[in-house]
């Protein structure tokens, strides 16, 4: 489903988009790494910290490549943030991905979205 999922959970359905879900997450990260601050790092520093290349980092804050989630943990331990700051609520997924209009999706799907929708 173009790596996107709908799950139904106590009656209610909701679909994430997994792209968008990633996205978020790779803008907050960059743009924690790059903030003003003590805790500034580039790149390299910022991949040298996780254990990684820095064109790891580099292939993460373009979108090429998908963080791994104990490095998301090791990033807020670093920036002293919650894993919050970096993940985005359920809600806002259910709000910024019922926002796409279900773009992207399989030929014949959306229209089973679309009702689904409707339904909540």
């Amino acid at each position: 489903m173009n790596g996107s999922t709908i799950r139904q959970f106590q009656g209610r359905y909701m679909y994430v988009d997994n792209g968008l879900l990633y996205e978020t997450v790779r803008q907050r990260i960059k743009a924690v790494r790059t903030a003003e601050g003590e805790n500034r790092l580039t790149q390299a520093g910022l991949g040298e910290f996780l254990g990684m290349k820095r064109s790891t980092i580099a292939n993460v804050e373009a979108g090429a490549q998908r963080v791994s989630l104990h490095n998301v943990y090791q990033i807020c331990a670093h920036y002293r943030l919650e894993l919050t700051d970096l993940l985005p609520s359920i809600e806002e997924m259910r709000r910024r991905s019922s926002d796409l209009k279900f773009a992207g999706i399989e030929p014949g799907l959306s229209h089973v979205l679309e009702k689904l929708q409707r339904r909540d």
